[in-house]
């Protein structure tokens, strides 16, 4: 449903993302509503490019240049994930996400 929102369906090529995002339209995502659990879930997904339930700050600074965000040194995105990070592991898994979004809506 997330990606709907977005007009992506299929394999998320990172070109292909470039192509048809901007800015605004990842800060517009969850506006409407609160966001599912299962569109929670898919916006995790998206992160976590490797599949292995964990979002690293690699892969968080990946999407975030394919999302033409912005550009952030990994050690930056290190200490983005250590904000919601509440096991200390380094990495953002799908509890920890969820808080982050609870917290968008804060």
């Amino acid at each position: 449903m997330v990606m709907e929102k977005l007009g992506i369906s299929g394999d998320l090529d990172g070109d292909k993302l470039l192509d048809r995002l901007g800015t605004e339209d990842i800060e517009n995502l969850f506006v409407d509503t609160e966001p599912s659990l299962e569109e929670v879930k898919e916006a995790f997904d998206v992160f976590d490019e490797n599949n292995d339930g964990y979002i690293d700050a690699e892969e968080l600074e990946k999407i975030l240049c394919k999302l033409g965000i912005v550009e952030v040194p990994k050690g930056e995105c290190q200490r983005m994930i250590t904000v919601f990070d509440d096991n200390g592991d380094g990495r953002i898994e799908f509890r920890e996400f969820i808080k982050l979004v609870e917290n968008m809506f804060g």
